[in-house]
């Protein structure tokens, strides 16, 4: 006995806890009703329900039709449990009527909204053009069902019944719906082999989803129905629905039995259904049961086997009322229970004799089940949260801050700001004021901005974590974690299928959940398959909740949870140079659906400010039309950019200082080719670089590099700490180099170059007589070289190897009978390492560590740390301190000081060796002062001064330049 009672409790404890719980009743029953106030005026009339009792009635709304809650709450009020079909008519295919889709939505998000008792919601699609497809349907359902439990946290959302077809199922579980629905509809009629069929499949698909079988004919008898019910239940259906247009009070009360009877958490129960007639038996929490039978014209005697059942009672189908049975037998075989004729349905309870109380079971029976939410099931709750949001939030506008970073080593990197209005419409991107520029800090004082370049990657075909018609992407949930104080799911996601995300240019990346919520938190993103200019893309949305005034709430529902600061990098390929430019945007002074928003939008839009939109093809200027009227998209931008320079520089490897006079051109887009150019021309100086960032349309980016000085520079040699005049030398260089490069990963370029350099050497008033000078020759060099960079961290390496064309003996005499024809051909290397953190009120700090070396090195191939390359020491003039190695640091810190100047204080030290020279490991360092400001005339000055504190090096350094554009 003690066993059969486990079984029992068993099956109903694990019934209970099933993953998908079905309706509180079992069987359960419902009506189509044509009219769902006659239908409440007919319950009415019936049996009162019982509180908790489910009698289902069932109507269809049109969503093109205004939605009146007073249907609803006459069925509620009538005891019936409300349950409508909502139709969709947007016309097939469904992305080409996306506007008339989400008109849709709104509608029946506006349905769920104001449902009163209303809860459940079956969404029919009766397309007014064009095929019922099921993956079209599939996409509809999604997002309906997204809408409606946004709207209706509670609601139960069920789809357009199916035929009751295996494949039918499959078909539909394959558009990805199964976290959608709480249950599966099965259109009638359904034969006795189809429905364990189906159970099969939902067991492999969706265990313990309910089924609802639908479009059955209300019988001749009302009692009949509850048969019916009753079978199509111990097949695996929770509920059935009946075709009944105009219900009576007579058709219904047979129904409001059958649901006040058979109401609560119950099971089918194959032991206990009795021999003598077509019966089915439920077991309820007491372990009683409640038996259907179909009895027929004649006497019908029962016999139940199970010797604890007692206390048998017949239900009145028409009152309700239970009635005691009389001539009961009991024996050996088990309880024999007597029918009389007359009654087709025969509603039975019957109580089981328990050993001891009820509550002693659950020390015998403990079935625990810890319930693990799949990602499925995590998404779809974000999107519900997401969309109920959405269809909140009309509008905000904000004050948004960007900041471009463009990243380089120590004090060479620079930072651009926009400042302005920002305006959000729902479901149209957003508006962006360029009110306001700074470089450095240093504000803009021109009346317009210069026009930028928008240099983007391409849109993604399809977003990440939203709902689309196919699979495009691929969830796992990785676990969980604390992030801004909140716990959250942790779920990366990856294109469903690498080769179609690449062409499509997806995302992967990783979205953090609020596990008691369910909006977003944080997620990052990393665009794939990007060619080009544009090497990589990546983006951190970092979210806030903000109150309906746009004050800083409380993680709840209500609030507006926005992605108030957004962190990133890009990768751009610009002239055959990987060039990191972090991205960081801040929204402040937030206000949510204010009345002013549109005046205030339409205020910006008709001032002179430069402003931006966000398009589906990315970032465009928003500019005013030459014949006047609202502003317009303009389509690209200008590619080209002039600028004067003028300016200075010296040190003391020079005969005097050297005046900078020139100008500066740049082109992202020459001739619309896609080619790069830039060529920069200074008198005694001219750089000229072209480059083809997409060779042939593959990822492989080529150029070529021309550099050429009028002026020599005086190499200067150092010996032991001392200079030594004699052996100066002036060198003339000149080079012409060829790059090839491709992007490995996205964050990693590899490159290799080969530089055809010029070197000319000749005397200066100080050599002396018996120096044999160095052969001018052509040099030959190859070289490989990679950058990493993400989040702010940079490293880089380079290798070479050079070859001189010519290499003859030179220096003095001593050291022409020593020389050594193996510096012909030499080797260097270098690795970098640097780190940038931008604080507060356009402070900056800055670190890198270099390590330098090599192999074969002389005075004309070793390292210097003059004011151009990358071993820079502050103060150090060119030509003058070398080494064969050396490790290196530089430290820089920066700051504005009233948006009118900008100052950067940098240190730099080596440590370098050379044997020639008498340098072991000697350090060699010096400090340096940067400042930039606003010239007159919109004019970008920069001063760059510094001097040795350390070493064998004196005197200082001094960069001088003012910059200008021209157009």
């Amino acid at each position: 006995m003690r066993r059969t009672l486990s079984l029992y409790a068993a099956l109903l404890a694990a019934a209970s806890a099933l993953p998908a719980a079905g309706p509180p009743c079992l069987p359960c029953a419902g009506i189509d009703v044509a009219d769902p106030g006659t239908a409440a005026a007919a319950l009415r009339d019936s049996l009162p329900l019982a509180e908790e009792a489910r009698l289902y009635v069932r109507w269809r709304h049109s969503l093109s039709a205004p939605w009146d809650p007073a249907a609803a709450v006459a069925v509620d009020a009538a005891g019936g449990a409300p349950w409508v079909e909502l139709l969709f008519a947007t016309p097939a295919p469904l992305i080409d009527h996306a506007g008339a889709l989400e008109a849709e939505l709104a509608a029946a998000a506006a349905v769920a909204a104001a449902a009163g008792p209303l809860s459940h919601f079956q969404l029919r699609w009766q397309p007014a053009a064009g095929a019922w497809d099921v993956e079209q349907y599939g996409f509809l359902f999604k997002r309906a069902a997204v809408a409606v439990q946004g709207a209706r946290a509670d609601a139960r959302v069920f789809p357009a019944p199916l035929p009751p077809d295996p494949r039918a199922v499959r078909s539909l579980y394959e558009q990805d719906v199964a976290p959608y629905l709480d249950g599966l509809s099965l259109l009638a009629p359904v034969a006795g082999e189809q429905l364990p069929a189906i159970q099969e499949v939902l067991a492999d698909l969706d265990p313990g989803r309910p089924l609802v079988v639908e479009g059955l004919p209300f019988p001749s008898s009302a009692a009949l129905a509850l048969t019916q019910a009753a079978r199509l239940a111990a097949a695996g259906a929770a509920v059935a629905f009946f075709d009944l247009p105009h219900p009576r009070a007579d058709q219904l009360r047979p129904l409001v039995v059958l649901a006040n009877e058979l109401r609560g958490e119950l099971a089918f129960d194959p032991y206990s259904v009795p021999a003598g007639a077509d019966a089915w038996a439920f077991v309820r929490e007491d372990l009683g049961l409640r038996v259907l039978v179909q009895a027929g014209a004649g006497p019908v005697e029962l016999l139940f086997s199970d010797p604890q059942l007692q206390h048998p009672q017949r239900v009145d189908l028409e009152s309700g009322e239970p009635q005691d049975l009389f001539g009961l037998g009991r024996g050996p075989e088990g309880l024999r229970v007597p029918l009389e004729s007359g009654d087709a349905v025969v509603l039975l309870r019957l109580e089981r004799a328990l050993p001891e109380a009820p509550g002693s079971l659950a020390e015998e029976v403990t079935v625990e089940t810890e319930r693990q939410l799949p990602v499925e099931e995590i998404l779809r709750r974000l999107q519900v949260f997401e969309d109920a949001q959405a269809r909140r939030l009309r509008h905000y506008r904000a004050r948004n801050t960007t900041h471009l970073r463009f990243a380089g080593a120590g004090a060479t990197a620079v930072e651009v700001t926009f400042q302005g209005d920002f305006f959000f419409r729902q479901g149209e991107g957003f508006d962006w004021a360029w009110e306001e520029l700074y470089v450095n800090g240093v504000k803009w004082r021109g009346k317009r901005l210069p026009e930028i370049p928008l240099i983007q990657p391409e849109k993604a075909a399809a977003l990440p974590l939203a709902i689309h018609l196919g699979r495009e992407y691929r969830y796992r949930l990785r676990g969980t974690a604390e992030v801004e104080g909140r716990p959250t799911w942790v779920v990366d996601f990856t294109p469903a299928d690498a080769a179609r995300g690449s062409a499509e240019k997806l995302y992967q990346g990783t979205v953090w959940i609020d596990r008691q919520h369910y909006g977003r938190v944080r997620t990052r993103a990393l665009q794939l398959g990007l060619e080009g200019e544009v090497i990589s893309n990546e983006e951190v949305m970092h979210y806030r909740p903000v109150d309906a005034d746009g004050n800083p709430a409380h993680w709840a529902p209500d609030a507006f949870w926005l992605p108030l600061r957004v962190t990133g990098q890009q990768l751009l390929s610009v002239i055959n140079t990987a060039t990191a430019i972090e991205k960081e945007t801040l929204l402040s002074a937030v206000r949510i659906n204010d009345s002013g928003f549109a005046a205030a939008r339409q205020e910006v839009l008709a001032s002179e400010v430069t402003m931006v939109r966000d398009t589906e093809r990315g970032l465009r200027y928003l500019v005013h039309p030459e014949d006047g009227g609202e502003r317009v998209v303009k389509e690209g931008f200008d590619n080209d950019k002039l600028f004067v320079i003028g300016g200075v520089f010296y040190d003391d490897a020079l005969d005097y200082p050297l005046p900078l006079a020139g100008a500066n051109y740049f082109s992202f887009d020459v001739k619309g080719t896609g080619q790069q150019l830039n060529v920069f021309f200074a008198g005694a100086l001219l750089v000229a670089d072209v480059a083809q960032p997409r060779l042939f349309g593959s990822r492989f980016d080529f150029g070529a590099d021309l550099f050429a000085l009028a002026v020599p520079l005086t190499d200067t040699l150092y010996r032991d700490d001392r200079e030594v005049p004699a052996e100066e030398v002036e060198a003339l260089p000149a080079s012409f180099e060829v790059k090839l490069g491709r992007p490995i990963g996205n964050f990693f370029r590899l490159g290799a170059s080969y530089d055809l350099g010029y070197r000319n050497y000749s005397r200066t008033d100080e050599t002396a007589a018996e120096l044999t000078l160095p052969s001018d020759h052509l040099l030959h060099s190859f070289e490989v070289d990679g950058r990493y960079a993400r989040a702010g961290y940079r490293l880089s390496f380079a290798a070479s190897w050079s070859l001189r064309s010519r290499w003859e003996p030179w220096g003095m005499p001593a050291q022409v009978a020593a020389f050594d024809d193996a510096s012909e051909d030499f080797v260097r290397w270098e690795v970098r390492a640097a780190k940038t953190w931008h604080l507060r009120r356009f402070q900056k700090l800055g670190l890198e560590l270099d390590a330098v070396g090599g192999r074969d090195l002389d005075r004309f191939s070793k390292y210097q740390f003059g004011f151009f390359g990358g071993t820079r020491v502050h103060g150090y003039q060119s030509n003058r301190v070398r080494a064969e190695e050396a490790l290196a640091a530089h430290a820089s810190y920066g700051f504005e000081i009233g948006q009118l100047l900008r100052l950067e204080g940098v240190v730099d030290a080596a440590w370098a060796s050379d044997e020639e020279s008498g340098l072991s490991d000697e350090l060699l360092a010096g400090v340096g002062l940067v400042g930039s400001f606003m010239g007159p005339w919109q004019t970008v000055m920069q001063v760059d001064v510094g001097v040795p504190v350390a070493g064998p090096d004196d005197g200082f350094v001094l960069y001088l330049v003012f910059l200008k554009l021209f157009r």
